[in-house]
Parts: C-alpha cells; sequence; structure tokens
C-alpha cells in the first residue's frame, strides 16, 4: 500500500517554525556580515551580553567582545568569509566576550556559513564558557595542589596554597581553612584574602564549632551573613563578610579539615555551580593530602627497611669481624710483654668499645625514624627516662631482632625488670657508667646492668627492687644473680627461657 505524500507546510508556515527555534534556542545567536556588523540576533543574547536583540542590530560585532580582542577577531572574521566552512572558533585559544556592564567573560563559539540571495553571512553561536574554564582551573589547581604535595612540600606549606587557590577560583574574597590541633581542638591553619592575618592560629572548638559540624557530616553549608552569623570565629566581624560557604576536607571518610569561604557585604551569594566547584575542588585537596601521607609513609618505610638492612650488615659482619681481629690480638697478647702487651690490652679494650658503640647505634636506628614501637624502643625510652637521675646516659646493647623472638609476656617481665634495676642504680649505686645488656643465645633471653658505682648491698634493704626482679625470674622459670663488679660496682644477671 502506498503512503499518501506528506503535506509541505506552506513557506509562511516554515518561516514562522524557523523563527520560533531560532527564539527559543539557548545559545545566543548573532548573524554577522562580512563587513561584520550585526543583522540579528535572537533573545538569548540578553542573558548572555545584556542586550536585547534589537539594541544589537546594525551594531559592529566587536561591541560584545573585549577591547584586546577586536583586531585579532576582525582577522579571524575575514580567514572564515575567505574560506566558509562550519568550525569552532579559536581552537586552541581562549575566547572571551564582553557584557553591557564590561565584564569580561569566557565564552565558546561555532560559526557556520549561511547564503541569503547571493549574500553571505556568517551564523555565530555563542555559549558561556565560564563554568567549562572554572573547571579547566579547578583542574590546573587540583594538579598544583598534588604536585607540591607529593614532591615532600610539607602540608604546613600547602594550605594556603590551597586557601589561595580556592578562592580564586570561587571568586571569593577571603578563604580559611580549619584543620585539627588535638582531640578537643581545631585551628584555622591557613589563610588567603585581605585582613585574614588575624584569623590565622585562632582555636576553634571540635564540638560545638562550625567548622566541627560540616566536618562531621561532610556537607556543605551555605551562610547567607557572616557578619551577623552564630558560632563564627570572633575575628570575621572584622572583614566585613557576607555570603559564606563552608565546606568539608573529606577523602575515604577522613575528615581532615573545612575550608571557608566569604565574599564582602553585599556580593553574590554563593550559587549551585560556586558549591559544587568548591565542593569538588576541596574533595580532590583531601584526596591529595591523604596520598601525600601514604607516599610519605612509604618513603619512611622504605627508609627503616634500608636502615635495617645496614643494621644487619653491621650486626652479621662488621661486629663479628671486630670480635675476630679482638680473639687474634687476646691470642698475641699471651706470649707478648712489656709494652707491646699494653698496647694489645689497649687495643682489645678499645675494639671493646667499638663493638659496644656500634651495637648502640644499630638499635637506635629505627628509633630515629619514628618506626613503631617495640621492645626496644621501650628499652631506649627507659634509659632516657633515667638518664636525668643518673645524670648520665647508660650505654644499651642489644642482640639482632629480639622483637620477633622475644613473647609479650616476657617482654612485658623483662620491661619491669629494666626499670626497677636502672631505679636502683640511679638511687644507691653513686654509679657514673652503666652499660645495659640484652642477648638471646640457646633459647635464653639475658639482660645485664654493670655499673661503677658502690657495689651490692651488704645487708638488708627497705626495698623490695631487688626482690621483684628475683621473683618475676622464678615465675618465668629463670634466674637473677647479683653480684660485685672489679674493681669497683654492681653487676645483675637476669636470665629467663624464651
Amino acid at each position: 500500500m502506498v503512503k499518501p505524500a506528506r503535506e509541505t507546510p506552506p513557506d509562511r508556515q516554515v518561516g514562522h517554525l524557523l523563527g520560533a527555534i531560532f527564539s527559543a534556542c539557548p545559545d545566543a545567536v548573532l548573524v554577522v556580515d562580512n563587513g561584520g556588523t550585526i543583522v540579528l540576533s535572537n533573545p538569548a543574547v540578553t542573558s548572555l551580553f545584556g542586550y536585547y536583540p534589537e539594541e544589537l542590530v546594525g551594531e559592529p560585532v566587536n561591541v560584545l567582545l573585549p577591547p584586546g580582542n577586536q583586531a585579532r577577531h576582525l582577522d579571524h572574521l575575514r580567514e572564515f568569509f575567505a574560506a566558509p566552512r562550519a568550525r569552532h572558533m579559536g581552537v586552541g585559544s581562549e575566547l572571551a566576550g564582553r557584557h553591557r556592564d564590561g565584564t569580561e567573560f569566557a565564552v565558546e563559539v561555532s560559526l557556520t556559513p549561511v547564503a541569503v540571495r547571493g549574500a553571505q553571512y556568517a551564523a555565530a553561536f555563542v555559549r558561556d564558557g565560564r563554568e567549562r574554564q572554572r573547571g579547566i582551573d579547578r583542574l590546573h589547581a587540583v594538579n598544583e595542589v598534588t604536585q607540591s604535595l607529593l614532591v615532600g612540600t610539607k602540608l604546613g606549606e600547602v594550605l594556603p596554597l590551597v586557601a589561595r587557590l580556592a578562592r580564586r577560583l570561587t571568586h571569593s574574597d577571603a578563604s580559611w581553612i580549619v584543620t585539627p590541633a588535638g582531640p578537643s581542638n581545631l585551628v584555622v591553619s591557613a589563610v588567603d584574602g585581605p585582613g585574614t592575618e588575624a584569623l590565622l592560629g585562632t582555636a576553634l572548638s571540635a564540638d560545638t564549632s562550625r567548622s566541627a559540624e560540616v566536618m562531621r557530616t561532610g556537607a556543605p553549608e551555605i551562610i547567607e551573613d557572616l557578619f551577623t552569623a552564630a558560632n563564627v570565629p570572633d575575628a570575621v566581624v572584622g572583614l566585613n563578610l557576607g555570603p559564606g560557604l563552608y565546606v568539608p576536607l573529606v577523602a575515604d571518610e577522613r575528615r581532615l579539615g573545612t575550608l571557608v569561604l566569604g565574599r564582602v557585604r553585599g556580593g553574590a551569594p554563593f550559587g549551585p555551580l560556586d558549591i559544587a566547584l568548591a565542593t569538588v575542588f576541596a574533595s580532590s585537596t583531601a584526596a591529595a593530602m591523604e596520598l601525600a601521607e601514604v607516599r610519605a609513609e612509604l618513603e619512611r618505610t622504605g627508609i627503616v627497611a634500608e636502615e635495617e638492612r645496614i643494621a644487619l650488615d653491621l650486626h652479621d659482619t662488621v661486629i663479628q669481624d671486630l670480635f675476630g681481629v679482638g680473639l687474634s690480638l687476646q691470642a698475641a697478647r699471651s706470649s707478648s710483654t712489656g709494652t707491646v702487651g699494653e698496647r694489645i690490652d689497649e687495643a682489645v679494650d678499645r675494639l671493646d668499645t667499638i663493638i659496644k658503640e656500634i651495637r648502640n647505634t644499630i638499635f637506635r636506628l629505627p628509633r630515629r625514624t619514628g618506626g613503631a614501637q617495640g621492645l626496644y624502643d621501650e628499652v631506649l625510652r627507659l634509659v632516657d627516662k633515667y638518664s636525668e637521675e643518673l645524670g648520665f646516659t647508660p650505654r644499651v646493647g642489644f642482640h639482632w631482632a629480639m622483637d620477633a623472638i622475644v613473647p609479650d609476656a616476657v617482654a612485658a617481665q623483662l620491661l619491669q625488670v629494666v626499670s626497677e634495676a636502672l631505679s636502683n642504680t640511679a638511687r644507691h649505686a653513686q654509679a657514673t657508667l652503666a652499660e645495659l645488656v640484652l642477648e638471646i643465645q640457646d633459647g635464653w633471653l639475658s639482660f645485664s646492668l654493670v655499673d661503677d658505682g658502690t657495689g651490692p648491698p651488704t645487708a638488708p634493704t627497705a626495698g623490695h627492687g631487688l626482690r621483684n626482679m628475683s621473683t618475676r625470674a622464678h615465675n618465668l622459670g629463670g634466674t637473677c644473680t647479683i653480684s660485685s663488679h672489679e674493681p669497683t660496682g654492681t653487676h645483675v644477671e637476669w636470665r629467663v627461657p624464651v
């Protein structure tokens, strides 16, 4: 069955239809002749440029361009009419338009040739490019923050950059960043904008402040008037700010802080585009901050691993070689007398001191890097604790990898013994030197403390420290002996099976 031919609308109806489409187009449409004069425009030019369509007819298209772009635009227009074809205008460059009030803004322009009764025209479809440009600016800003963090710049130095970029992206007059400063406090840690220095360092409650609430909810909050708003820092009043926006710095459910933006009183309120832009920027910045933390932790772990490797090499190679040299010297001493023998004795003593110093250095390496706390960290902490009372810092020597061998229950008892031994030395020994050595051999953990003090007590004492050390050893199936050290001093030897 042959379908009936569709009825073609009369020319007048087609004209009305095209006119309706032209008027309803959301993009501003400008028809320009080859001399750059506007011959037709649609109603959308009003919302974009501030002119009524009839006002623009007969005007040069340059009226809608920033003064600095007008000559270049005429060159583009001549090139277009020389080889007319539909294309985007200004590919690879930024285009700008000028509002009736003189405001300049980013635009996107598509051109298409139109021929009517032998005359050539250019139809320009103009779209507001500010949203797209702000998206590009946001990407650049996030990239700048991320690069700063990943090259190792400290967070305290990057936060002012974040505040400055956020203020620029949202066309705000002031910005500040609030970060945690402890379990119960927040602090304004970075600011940007005239007069905002007064806010820097302001302490806020981690429970009741507006910044804390935004961090908890993870949702932005719009403030109509910061000047009269409750629960904002007092110094904000001096900035004469009106519209405000609080945005959380959240990454993977971690609340890292709050970004606050403000505009002067009478300024435009923060709209949906501002909120979306600030929120995405804040989230991206928080993710970069967390990424930087991970990177720093990986670097720290790498440093610890390298230091542990060095420590292991020192312990298993250098110290053993030094022991071998010492044994050889001691063997030679038996057949040496006089000055030679004395020099050998001095060399052996010096080797012994070097070995102890290397051991001491080995087991302070992980502590210096801020690594995880272990048994040797706790022993060193006790040594530091009693050093002031002793008047000197005892030497400490460790067997390698004690943390991996000593059970937690034994380690807890050992730390109590170390504390009691150091306390007794500090209170009673009147020593000027002391040395702690912890070793594991043949399944036994031994702790020894030697000092050059007055020696062990010859009569029962009122304290319970020595008795407690013996009891702890006995409960673990071990022994504890206290004896004199020649020529002076005390030797505590505490041994338990592991």
